[in-house]
């Protein structure tokens, strides 16, 4: 009866475990989410894209100059040139959070648009140094540059205030700013990271990575920061307490991730990187949920940003390849 005994207490353990298994690896190998809408927004490639909040606007980078979509009529709507009669080299576009004014930026120069008329609202060089990477506030009223000196420049458009922030001694590496312009996350090639208040210029919390900071993001409303090296250090926080709240969980040795969004609840992380794939992590446990390809035919491409929809239901991407994708996400969630 005892060896009876044990030999049942065996099977049913190996049964839970060959369940526990099965469940895991079904999990990962899960059907894609459903696409529920595919855009074309070039068939040169895209050099940067920004997707606003909800997805209802692209603006896309291509040779041919900055075009924003509307993706609701998913038509474009303006065509803009940094440089008119010159090559496009424009490598950042960003949208501000209200949907009010998109940024374009080359390596000596930004410009500001209206959103609703097409119009710009203004054209600046930058001698310091080349822009690595730019971001716009609501209404346009602030931008921040990080530039390859090390040196951030946080400048009021509305009232010409400048604030050079010198705290990082290696260039710049990633940037991150609140919606309202008065909080930024910046990187450096030397694996600080800094939350500092753009109108006392006073840092808030530092964090340390080994070797440079490869991406940043802040949630809508600077909750919570990602910060992340090239190797495997990527990490959430929570801004309130400065405090860790999970690390991404992969086997890995290096990461490098080309777009980070936090749903609009916070529960959820959205990432690209140059494998073809887009990820989704609970914000809590960091936690790898669902993973599946995007459309390209191109080794090299990416995601360039997402966009989560109001009720955080569908995903957004605007990739490199020049195709912009959705994808009901409610079954994932």
């Amino acid at each position: 009866m005892a060896n009876i005994s044990t030999c049942n207490i065996s099977i049913i353990d190996k049964l839970i475990y060959v369940i526990g298994l099965s469940l895991l690896l079904g999990a990962c190998t899960s059907e894609p989410p459903k696409e529920v809408n595919r855009q074309i927004h070039t068939d040169k490639g895209a050099y940067a894209a920004d997707l606003s909040q909800n997805g209802l606007w692209a603006a896309v980078s291509t040779p041919q100059g900055i075009r924003l979509w509307d993706t609701q009529a998913r038509l474009p709507k303006y065509l803009w040139q940094q440089r008119p009669s010159q090559t496009n080299q424009v490598h950042i576009v960003k949208i501000s959070q209200d949907n009010q004014v998109a940024l374009t930026a080359d390596k000596q120069s930004f410009a500001v648009w209206n959103m609703q008329t097409g119009a710009n609202k203004g054209y600046y060089k930058i001698d310091d140094a080349n822009i690595a990477a730019a971001q716009i506030s609501n209404k346009g009223e602030y931008v921040v540059l990080g530039l390859l000196n090390g040196k951030i420049i946080h400048i009021n458009l509305l009232t010409g205030r400048r604030i050079e922030f010198l705290a990082h001694k290696e260039r710049i590496s990633a940037l991150a700013m609140s919606a309202n312009g008065q909080y930024v996350l910046s990187g450096d090639y030397a694996g600080k990271a800094l939350f500092w208040d753009s109108r006392t210029a006073q840092v808030v919390s530092q964090i340390n990575h080994q070797g440079r900071v490869s991406q940043l993001g802040l949630d809508q409303k600077a909750r919570f920061a990602f910060t992340a090296n090239s190797t495997n250090q990527s990490w959430i926080w929570d801004l309130s307490t400065g405090t860790k709240i999970s690390k991404l969980q992969y086997t890995a040795r290096q990461q490098i991730f080309t777009a980070v969004k936090f749903s609009h609840n916070g529960h959820l992380l959205a990432t690209g990187a140059p494998n073809h794939k887009v990820k989704l992590w609970t914000v809590n446990s960091g936690e790898l949920i669902a993973s599946w390809p995007f459309v390209s035919d191109n080794f090299a491409a990416t995601v360039l940003d997402f966009a989560f929809s109001e009720d955080d239901s569908y995903l957004t991407a605007e990739t490199s390849y020049g195709v912009m994708q959705t994808w009901d996400i409610q079954l994932i969630k």
